[in-house]
């Protein structure tokens, strides 16, 4: 029951050279492994000449092809751009100076083969259908700079090809030292990280293309794909009735609303949406990003690791030259060795697939029956209702029946996507069945790690886990085969209880166990109720092997068993802030059974709901007995990272709406009401963790709205500095920027946000520096063959966001300490030689090595959590900002607008000067000496930023924004200063050793 997609088969013809078992024996690995990376749009290329070919040789027409429908007109569109692309590239050679953008875009076109540049617009256009949210198309500007990209990464690739033999020779010998263990000796690595710097800056370097650049070159070749590609459809004549072929455009440009806006749109016809309903192309992925079968190199510097041939960097960086500067100083510093070197422990560790698991998953998808992960085939689309006989009469009644009718359709376009996606994986499992398999990894901007390859990898789905297991086998031991068992009720959902209740829980099963291995699909089939059916199975087979063995202390182990925090944000917070209840509620603190804290927040809500009720309150009264810990999870979990109230409304009134004892007509009011008890909640249980979120926010909040002082003194402006020679110094550089016709910006401290350009910038414990992308959009205006385009602008100066800069610097900041922790715990385990891997806050190894990493986890986080963390903090943002100004508003009193103003000037000179009883207080006082060119305004916010702040806070459509008549502001520029850190709790972090459910 396979679903042959296009994508599917390049997929097989790319990884067709790991299915000869005898060659790939015979061949050196690095061989084989830069033959896997540098097989891409030739394959395609190769597959359909080769195919042409044999056709000829044999007398068969064109139309006899051994090709699938969309394949041959694939190849008919291919020889017709050929001949255009060529004669587009003669007329940019023969453009004159007024051609301007032929002479721009036309030396790229000249990089490649036409051949090639066919071939891939081809398959760029086509694996765009039905992206970005638009049916049966895809939006102009997305796809004309991906077509664009796609041309310059294969450019990148063939200039790789040139030193492969360098390359082989480097790779080897890195690798002998990467399988000793000596690159993760900090000395050695820094000498071969040297010798990588050296070897880097002697390459031809490789410049990055413009967006302008990529979107001509994109619109020239979907313009050109637009003109060559037709559809032969079978007509007739309506005067004759003859039979004929008509050749109807493949695809056509045209415009549509989206959310309001208009949109450049690339539709695709019927007769090709019909071609990829059977055969899409979607999924089809450039082969440098499968697994490798062959150590990734290690990182050596932030752009030298992974691949062996296709580039990349330790950071997957967007449009944020200011992060990828960061980057590029720290490693040259050497800053980043422990970051790279616990990158290269996950990228070491060696993977299989699980055949056990493999075969159950091809005999259920060829059942075509919905197992699992697995949606059922879709043959034919499912029948449509019939419609209703008022259909034309009955609006509502027309309404309901169309949106069934788009709930049906959705469902099976979904189901066959799904299907589709399902099939790729099973067909890389394939490819990699006798293989060993590694997954080189990178990070995003906060440090979090991830597999660079994205089709199969152990942070995919329940049946990509499923699928995969370590290629080392170690005996169980004893407590291994304890860790076994208690992994196996985690995977089914028995996870709540204490270790010696879901050992006891396995054990109670075995006769389901091995049910469910002997007969997966014809059995009882209980490893499909488990929460993740295909790991559990995959357990299911491991304890059936070693019980079966009749001594499961020397059975070999493959399976990873994982360690799972409990809501790690929070365990961070609490350790942060020294939360004593907050600390035993995340298991941070030793009991002997697991605490909960989703149900410790559902108690805490339930006593103060049954309270109100009490007294009387009928929202009270409406929620008692109905509030669980389901109801408050999602709100609970998300609240580290920033959820709002407005989010967690939405939360939990989705929650209410299940539970039929709550009032349809009250889900909404119902779920702020219970949205107030569960923060009020959070912030009793975990009352230094707000306060240090509120802290982190409001720094976030001083940074993103502040403007260096040599800005300010750039543009005229002397914050604090009163003397006549400084006075006499604006005023000439005012005058001279008048002189030379430049636009005099001016920096107001009443509306300071176009002049904010600074990021909330901040280094990891373990030297990452991290720096929030969140800036204004800044967009340029592209005009190209198509249409005008807007693309942003990577490279121009952007205002912050200051709203976002804020909201998101407390997650992100957790986030970073999170990923620290678990590179931490890396290195540590690969010292004491154990496989490992992680899924952000849960961390694999083998069962026989689970005690050890526990320990290696908590020492790790005590290691972590000792340190200043806070203070550091604080002491790298007053170094990192110290001279950077702030715009503030004083409320100014009554009189005159002189009188006022002079009033506050004397008002703050007095505050600056007189003794303050705490540091809070003086610092609130007092920031610096006001600008003596100050703004008045009348009927002002104080806050620059409220109208953003409202745009955030008044998500239901009601503006928060107060109005208060006849107020006024004197508006300054003063120091940034940062309020005191809120002092830590009583929790030692040391007894994290004794609790067995911190992990």
């Amino acid at each position: 029951m396979a679903t042959k997609t296009i994508g599917v088969q390049f997929l097989q013809d790319q990884l067709a050279a790991l299915q000869d078992q005898s060659k790939v024996m015979k061949m050196d690995p690095y061989e084989l492994q830069l033959q896997l990376e540098r097989q891409g749009y030739d394959v395609a290329l190769q597959k359909l000449l080769h195919m042409k070919e044999a056709s000829i040789e044999r007398g068969d027409a064109l139309s006899a092809m051994n090709l699938t429908p969309l394949k041959k007109i694939m190849w008919d569109w291919h020889e017709k751009m050929i001949p255009l692309i060529r004669e587009e590239i003669a007329r940019c050679d023969n453009a004159t100076y007024r051609e301007a953008e032929r002479q721009l875009y036309g030396p790229f076109l000249k990089l490649l083969p036409v051949e090639k540049l066919s071939i891939i617009t081809i398959l760029e256009l086509l694996r765009g259908h039905n992206s970005s949210g638009i049916v049966d198309g895809m939006k102009t500007a997305r796809t004309i700079i991906d077509i664009g990209k796609a041309v310059e990464m294969e450019y990148n690739a063939t200039l790789m090809k040139k030193s492969s033999n360098k390359l082989l020779s480097r790779s080897q010998e890195v690798h002998s030292l990467f399988a000793s263990g000596k690159l993760f000796n900090m000395a050695v690595r820094a000498a071969h990280m040297k010798v990588a710097r050296e070897q880097e800056s002697s390459k031809n370097w490789t410049p990055v293309w413009p967006s302008t650049v990529r979107a001509k070159v994109g619109s020239v070749l979907t313009s050109i794909l637009i003109e060559a590609s037709k559809i032969p459809v079978p007509s007739s004549d309506p005067e004759t009735g003859e039979k004929i072929i008509e050749n109807i455009p493949a695809f056509f440009h045209t415009y549509q609303y989206v959310r309001g806006k208009r949109v450049g749109i690339i539709k695709f016809s019927e007769p090709l949406i019909s071609m990829l309903s059977r055969e899409p192309v979607r999924d089809t992925l450039h082969p440098r990003l499968m697994p490798m079968i062959v150590h990734p190199l290690p990182w050596l510097s932030y752009n030298s690791g992974g691949y062996l041939s296709a580039k990349s960097t330790c950071m997957r960086i967007r449009d944020s030259p200011e992060q990828l500067s960061y980057l590029h100083k720290a490693s040259e510093q050497e800053c980043l060795n422990p970051v790279l070197a616990g990158l290269d422990v996950l990228g070491k560790t060696r993977w299989r697939v699980n055949k056990n698991v493999f075969n159950v998953i091809l005999e259920a998808w060829n059942t075509g029956e919905p197992i699992a992960d697995i949606p059922p085939v879709v043959d034919a689309p499912t029948p449509l209702p019939p419609k209703p006989e008022n259909y034309d009469t009955d609006p509502k009644a027309k309404f309901l029946w169309v949106t069934k009718v788009k709930e049906i359709q959705t469902e099976d376009k979904n189901n066959h996507g799904l299907r589709c996606d399902v099939n790729y994986k099973v067909e890389t499992a394939r490819a990699f069945l006798n293989l060993p398999m590694y997954f080189p990894h990178n990070m995003d901007f906060r440090g979090r790690a991830y597999p660079i390859p994205p089709t199969l990898n152990h942070l995919g789905n329940d049946l990509c886990r499923g699928l995969l297991h370590f290629d080392v086998a170690k005996p169980l031991g004893q407590r291994g085969w304890k860790w076994l068992k208690i992994h196996l009720a985690n995977l089914y959902g028995f996870d709540k209880h204490s270790f010696t209740d879901r050992e006891k829980f396995t054990e109670e099963h075995m006769k389901d166990i091995y049910d469910s291995v002997d007969n997966p699909l014809t059995g009882n089939k209980w490893w499909l109720k488990a929460e993740a059916p295909w790991q559990c199975l995959a357990a299911c087979y491991e304890v059936a092997a070693a019980q079966r063995s009749g001594t499961p202390e020397e059975f070999p182990s493959q399976l990873p068993v994982h360690q799972d925090g409990t809501c790690n944000g929070l365990q961070h917070y609490a350790a942060l802030g020294g939360d004593l209840a907050g600390a035993k509620a995340v298991n941070l603190a030793p009991s002997d059974r697991p605490a909960d804290v989703y149900t410790g927040v559902a108690d805490m809500v339930n006593k103060q709901i049954d309270i109100a009720a009490a007294n009387g309150d009928e929202y009270a009264k409406l929620l008692q007995g109905n509030i669980s810990r389901k109801v408050v999870k999602q709100t609970v979990m998300t609240n580290v990272y920033g959820v709002t109230f407005i989010g967690a409304r939405a939360q939990i009134e989705s929650r209410l709406k299940e539970n039929p004892n709550i009032p349809a007509d009250k889900t909404y009011v119902l779920a702020g009401y219970l949205a107030t008890h569960v923060f009020n909640s959070l912030g009793e249980m975990f009352n230094g963790a707000r306060k240090i979120q509120d802290w982190l926010t409001d720094s976030a909040k001083r940074i993103a709205r502040s403007v260096p002082v040599e800005t300010l003194q750039e543009h005229g402006v002397f914050p604090g500095d009163e003397r006549p020679e400084v006075q006499e110094e604006r005023a000439k550089r005012l005058q001279s920027r008048k002189r030379s016709n430049k636009r005099v910006k001016g920096f107001s401290a009443r509306t300071p946000s176009a002049n904010q350009m600074t990021s909330v910038i901040w280094t990891t414990p373990l030297g990452l520096p991290i720096v929030q992308p969140y800036r204004r959009s800044g967009k340029k205006q592209v005009a190209t063959l198509l249409q005008t385009v807007f693309i942003e602008d990577p490279d121009a100066a952007r205002p912050v966001n200051a709203v976002k800069q804020s909201t998101a610097f407390p997650p992100n900041f957790i986030h970073s300490l999170d990923a620290t922790h678990m590179l931490m715990s890396a290195v540590a385990c690969h010292e004491k030689d154990m496989s490992f891997a992680s899924v952000h806050d849960s961390y694999w190894t083998h069962a026989c090595d689970v005690d050890d990493m526990n320990k290696v986890i908590r020492d790790q986080f005590i290691e972590l959590h000792t340190q200043p963390i806070m203070e550091n903090l604080l002491k790298e943002f007053q170094e990192r900002y110290k001279d950077y100004m702030l715009p503030v508003a004083h409320e100014l009193g009554g009189g005159t607008k002189r009188e006022a103003s002079a009033a506050a000037m004397s008002k703050m000179k007095k505050r600056a000067s007189s003794d303050q009883s705490s540091e809070k207080a003086a610092m609130e006082a007092m920031f610096g000496m006001a600008d003596t060119d100050v703004d008045l305004d009348e009927d002002a916010d104080a806050d620059a930023d409220a109208d953003a702040d409202a745009a955030v806070d008044g998500e239901d459509g009601v503006s928060t924004k107060k109005k208060s008549a006849n107020r006024r502001f004197l508006h300054t520029w003063e120091e940034l200063k940062f309020l005191p850190i809120p002092e830590k709790g009583e929790f030692d972090i040391n007894e994290v050793k004794g609790s067995d459910y911190f992990f």
